[in-house]
């Protein structure tokens, strides 16, 4: 009788409280795993949109770097471009030049071969001579003269 007198006194006094106490402590033990798990799907909710955030960056780096090169591709075919187109134009001008300091030496050639035909013709006949005889010996000596094969000495 004692035994079951202490059992039932225990049970009222000492059993439910210690059965509250565990009660207790289960229920916060399962709270707390519950936040953990909570914690951890966020964390990995977290870290997958991270990841998605890095691979994103990484897309547009790479995008600006392709960009950039094509510029560059493009900056540097204008630049060749030009300058070939510059070139050119130097060229040009300077074969313009060429033709026409040829064309002025030419010309003072003429000047000078029509000049000493006269010399020559008045000092050959002795005579002074007129504007027609003049002309007629200008044109003959230049028609003996290969102009064309002056100018390509040049060239």
């Amino acid at each position: 009788m004692t035994f079951v007198l202490l059992f039932l006194f225990l049970r009222k006094f000492a059993f439910g409280p210690l059965q509250n106490m565990i009660d207790a402590r289960r229920d916060s033990i399962q709270e707390s795993i519950k936040a953990a798990e909570d914690t951890r799907r966020e964390a990995e909710h977290m870290l997958a949109e991270y990841r998605e955030s890095i691979a994103s960056a990484r897309n547009e780096a790479e995008e600006i770097i392709e960009r950039a090169h094509k510029v560059g591709e493009s900056t540097k075919s204008e630049i060749v471009t030009e300058a070939r187109t510059q070139a050119q134009k130097e060229v040009d001008g300077a074969r313009e030049q060429i033709q026409r300091e040829t064309r002025k030496a030419i010309q003072e050639i003429k000047d000078q071969v029509a000049d000493l035909t006269i010399l020559a013709a008045g000092k050959v006949t002795g005579k002074t001579m007129n504007k027609e005889d003049h002309l007629r010996l200008v044109d003959e000596a230049l028609s003996e003269v290969d102009f064309d094969q002056l100018g390509a000495g040049g060239k």
